[in-house]
């Protein structure tokens, strides 16, 4: 290459190398200008400017002269001022929430004071939510300091957690600064049906014989042989015409030849024994809550600390609890954490101790976790257990015999089994309508014998309504006599039904198609009277008089019932 080509690159090369140098020099003596990067607002009502929690804007006070100085009166901490690249402008940037004030001195000596309020960025906020919790329909209001408020609804409980913690995000990560007024939407309220069922079946075969024989020598007698098994009978003293031994209580066949002096004593029994308990438990709660509930008492016993006089007791719960926490998410699922419990006594599992006997208890329980759709059914527990138990008596040798050796052994063979199952089934429920509360409640549907009832027919409760003894020459029963009118709310025509304005009042007994409305006598309902329908307007269609009921003539003695 050419010295002249090489020398003139170099000194352009220099040349651009020294412009570099003198234009960053002049740059930096120059202030950083930030960009605008979000919209200051200015309140209508109070003139307070707002400036984003972290964002930074431009701000025309639109008097339209330059800005010679800006300064913060009010807390330094809150914002950062500096002046923008316009003259005429200033730029805000919101550091800590709060308020704090500005004042602008203008080229003519002219002063203008703002109060700057520091708010987090709630537009951003909203999208923020809105692309995290697409269901979910969320109002922020600003509250007093750097607390926001959340109002609106959400699907599920889940949802409302992750709306707090991105408002919390908001305002410096403190969940304190976040008042929670959402509300969760859809049904709220869960039923919980758990089923506990258990069956304990026993079975127990035993067989033994004992024998025993003697000769009459004189006045005394003298057992030459006895087999004595399984408490079948015992050793006594014998004389002459005596069994050589006493059978005992577990013998069910006894026997013998007296001339022989013989006696035996068999026992041959095949015992079956069944228990059965199903317990039906139903509670109520709210999503999110926890919900208990306790069918049954509490047993006293002694307990390891001891008073002045003596033990110390005390009471543990026995009978059926349940204890759930339900939670519905957005999609239906319901979750829920369930810990049912089943106790009783047992005495056969208690001790005895020198200040007297405690009980023991039997018991099922189970803690779990599961999710369920409304309806869906699960079986969170269950158990089958078998125990097998068997027992051989026999004389050595003699009872090893086959068929001969039966006389000379006992058996017992005991087999026990546990069936238990555990089932749970949730559903949403709403309240019931008014329309749709039971007419009576249990034990409302009955009420207390009378003089005749009781003594003569040795009934302890009746059903409610009017009853008339005999028909004629035909016994009528109790049973018979009940209230037949619909159940809940149903045949509601011409307001007659049970939902109708004033059932309470309504007669108890069946209306015949051959009388009109109006003809109806009272009827009588425990101590009230009830008033008779009100005159219809239109005649129901008759039938023969033959098939006309003459229930409703008041009859003689004895008439009964309240």
């Amino acid at each position: 290459m050419h010295l002249t080509t090489i020398f003139r690159r170099r000194m352009l090369a220099g040349l651009v190398a020294a412009g570099t140098v003198i234009g960053g020099g002049a740059y930096a003596q120059q202030p950083k200008q930030p960009v605008a990067g979000v919209e200051i607002k200015q309140d209508k009502t109070t003139g307070a400017l707002v400036v984003p929690l972290g964002g930074f804007g431009d701000f025309d006070p639109g008097t339209g002269k330059v800005i010679t100085e800006v300064k913060i009166t009010g807390s330094p901490d809150v914002i950062e001022v500096q002046q923008a690249k316009e003259p005429k402008k200033i730029t805000l940037a919101g550091r800590l929430g709060g308020a704090t004030r500005v004042s602008l001195t203008f080229a003519d000596s002219t002063k203008l004071e703002f109060t700057v309020i520091v708010v987090p960025d709630y537009e951003l906020l909203k999208n923020v939510i809105r692309r995290a919790v697409p269901t979910a329909t969320v109002d922020i209001i600003p509250g007093v300091g750097n607390v926001i408020i959340l109002s609106g609804t959400v699907s599920q409980p889940g949802d409302a957690d992750t709306v707090v913690r991105i408002a919390s995000s908001a305002v410096g990560g403190s969940a304190t600064n976040v008042i929670n007024a959402m509300q969760v939407g859809g049904s709220q309220h869960v039923t919980i049906d758990v089923t506990i069922a258990q069956v304990d079946r026993t079975e127990l075969r035993e067989r033994g014989f004992s024998f025993g024989f003697a000769a009459s020598t004189g006045s005394a007698t003298t057992v030459f042989g006895s087999s004595v098994l399984g408490g079948l009978a015992s050793s006594a003293a014998v004389g002459v015409g005596v069994p050589p031994f006493a059978t005992g209580a577990n013998a069910n066949i006894l026997f013998g030849i007296v001339p022989a002096q013989f006696t035996g004593a068999l026992r041959a029994l095949k015992t079956e024994g069944l228990a059965k308990f199903i317990s039906e438990t139903k509670l109520t709660t709210q999503t999110g809550r926890p919900g208990f509930i306790r069918a049954g008492g509490q047993q006293a016993i002694l307990s390891p600390s001891s008073g002045i006089n003596g033990p110390g007791v005390m009471l543990t719960p026995v009978g059926t609890e349940l204890e759930v926490l339900p939670i519905v998410y957005g999609n239906g699922k319901i979750y829920m954490e369930l810990n049912p419990r089943v106790s009783n006594v047992n005495n056969g599992r208690g001790i005895t101790t020198a200040f007297g006997f405690t009980p023991g208890f039997n018991e099922q329980q189970t803690r779990s976790s599961v999710m369920l759709e409304s309806g869906q059914t699960f079986a969170i527990g269950g158990l089958l257990e078998t125990t097998i138990q068997s027992t051989a008596t026999k004389v050595p040798y003699l009872g090893e015999l086959p068929l001969i050796g039966a006389a000379f052994s006992s058996v017992s063979h005991d087999e026990r089994e546990t069936e238990l199952l555990i089932l749970v089934t949730p559903r949403l429920v709403e309240p019931l309508d008014c329309s749709q509360v039971p007419r009576r409640l249990p034990g409302q549907e009955s009420r207390a014998p009378d003089d005749y009832e009781l003594f003569l027919e040795s009934l302890v409760e009746a059903p409610r309504g009017q009853r008339k003894v005999w028909l004629g020459r035909t016994y009528n029963a109790a049973h018979k006599s009940a209230p037949n009118g619909p159940y809940p709310c149903t045949n509601n025509q011409n307001g007659r039904g049970t939902c109708a304005p004033g059932a309470a009042g309504a007669p108890l007994i069946a209306v015949p198609q051959s009388l009109p409305l109006a003809a109806v006598p009272q009827a009588t309902v425990g101590s009230v009277v009830a008033a008779p329908l009100p005159q219809a307007t239109t005649q129901v269609p008759a039938v023969p008089a033959a098939l006309a009921p003459a229930a409703y003539d008041p009859p003689p003695l004895p008439m009964v019932g309240r």
